[in-house]
């Protein structure tokens, strides 16, 4: 699932007033004429009012300096806070601040997405130490993030002593962003699971690009990283001077999004129909998934193949490149699942298709928590493969 938000504004993906028209303005805006007053021709009526002395309000503030600058600079700041409000971070809610979260994404113009640049540029360490720590590292885009931030996801490693962590991004990401970022973490993970949706693409999203290859790009992250101290204490302190704007928190812990804000203007739908199976898709990104699978330094066994399911329903696609690569894909088919935006999974159908994740993938997956799932010398023998 890519979405939000996928750069990378988005949601992801990942997760943008009208006005009548009105009466052309006088050529006289003010009223030359008593037939131009809207007072009815009172003296000076429309006209800017005087000062005692016969002045202007600006002539007069002119000639007293410091009050002239003071009052520029109040416009000034009044202006920022006003911008800060409805198009930067305090448009949105800071309601999932803790020492444990931080705000990943906040799905106005002027802030939009700080993951992405937080992992690329190391400005979480803790959630770079955890992630690159994990037994079991998750993999994908937001889908992945949303179909996995669950009760029955803790529940599981809690009950078989590992750790896991979530490392999806927003805005539709994808390997050409992930890859490069696992060879700078150099994770330690004994299995990997990765969700196959459109995820072995060779197109580049707009924010991974971005973050990559874009110039003073880690200047502009760090700018938004400084943002979020006095966004957390003044909208704590006083909420309504925060907006309710969509965004989520990711847990530094476990990678966990959090979703918070309002949901106007999402559609919730169900998934739907499985789509045929788009062969050229398959052909396309199977020499990429090889490459991928092969580079991430455990055996094929505990490679994990997964698609959460979406309005657009593409199971079959992912069915058919786990086979092409000779695995299988674990992607239960459950009846009466919905998304809260046609993309992502809610809350309680997350909690049903990750429960039922672990249910087939769960034997497997000790196995290669308690042997370390490390590669053996014959990596790539038929022997080695991962099973239906």
């Amino acid at each position: 699932m890519e979405k939000l938000p996928n750069s990378a504004g988005q949601l992801p993906s990942g997760v943008g007033g009208r006005y009548s028209e009105g009466a052309k303005p006088s050529a006289r805006p003010f009223g030359d004429s008593p037939e131009d007053s809207a007072f009815g021709g009172a003296p000076g009526a429309g006209r800017p009012l005087q000062t005692r002395k016969g002045r202007w309000p600006l002539q007069a503030l002119r000639d007293r300096p410091v009050l002239y600058v003071m009052a520029i600079f109040s416009v000034l700041v009044a202006t920022a806070l006003y911008s800060l409000r409805r198009d930067g971070i305090f448009a949105c809610p800071a309601s999932a601040y803790d020492g444990n979260h931080y705000l990943a994404y906040c799905n106005v113009g002027g802030y939009g997405d700080y993951d992405h640049g937080a992992f690329w540029f190391g400005l979480e360490p803790a959630a770079r130490d955890f992630a690159v720590s994990a037994d079991v590292l998750f993999v994908g885009n937001s889908a992945t993030e949303f179909g996995f931030s669950t009760p029955a996801s803790e529940r599981w490693f809690a009950a078989n002593g590992s750790r896991f962590y979530l490392l999806g991004f927003s805005h539709f990401e994808n390997s050409t962003f992930i890859e490069p970022l696992l060879s700078r973490l150099h994770p330690r993970a004994r299995a990997y699971v990765v969700n196959v949706d459109r995820f072995f693409s060779d197109q580049e999203t707009v924010i991974g690009h971005d973050v990559m290859r874009g110039s003073d790009m880690r200047r502009w992250y760090i700018v938004k990283q400084g943002w979020q101290p006095p966004h957390r204490m003044l909208c704590t302190w006083q909420a309504r001077l925060c907006g309710h704007a969509l965004s989520f928190y990711r847990q530094r812990e476990t990678g966990e999004w959090r979703l918070t804000g309002s949901e106007i203007g999402l559609t919730p739908s169900e998934i739907g129909r499985e789509l045929p199976a788009d062969a050229a898709l398959v052909a396309q990104e199977k020499a990429r998934a090889e490459s991928f699978i092969a580079k991430l330094g455990v055996a094929p066994q505990c490679v994990f193949l997964t698609y959460v399911p979406s309005k657009a329903n593409e199971r079959a696609t992912a069915a058919d490149l786990a086979s092409a690569l000779g695995f299988e894909l674990i992607s239960p088919r459950i009846s009466d699942l919905h998304t809260f935006d046609g993309i992502h999974l809610d809350p309680p159908s997350a909690e049903r298709f990750a429960s039922a994740f672990f249910d087939i993938g769960g034997a497997r997956l000790r196995q290669c928590l308690n042997s370390n799932g490390t590669r053996s010398g014959a990596d790539t023998s038929e022997e080695t493969r991962g099973r239906r």
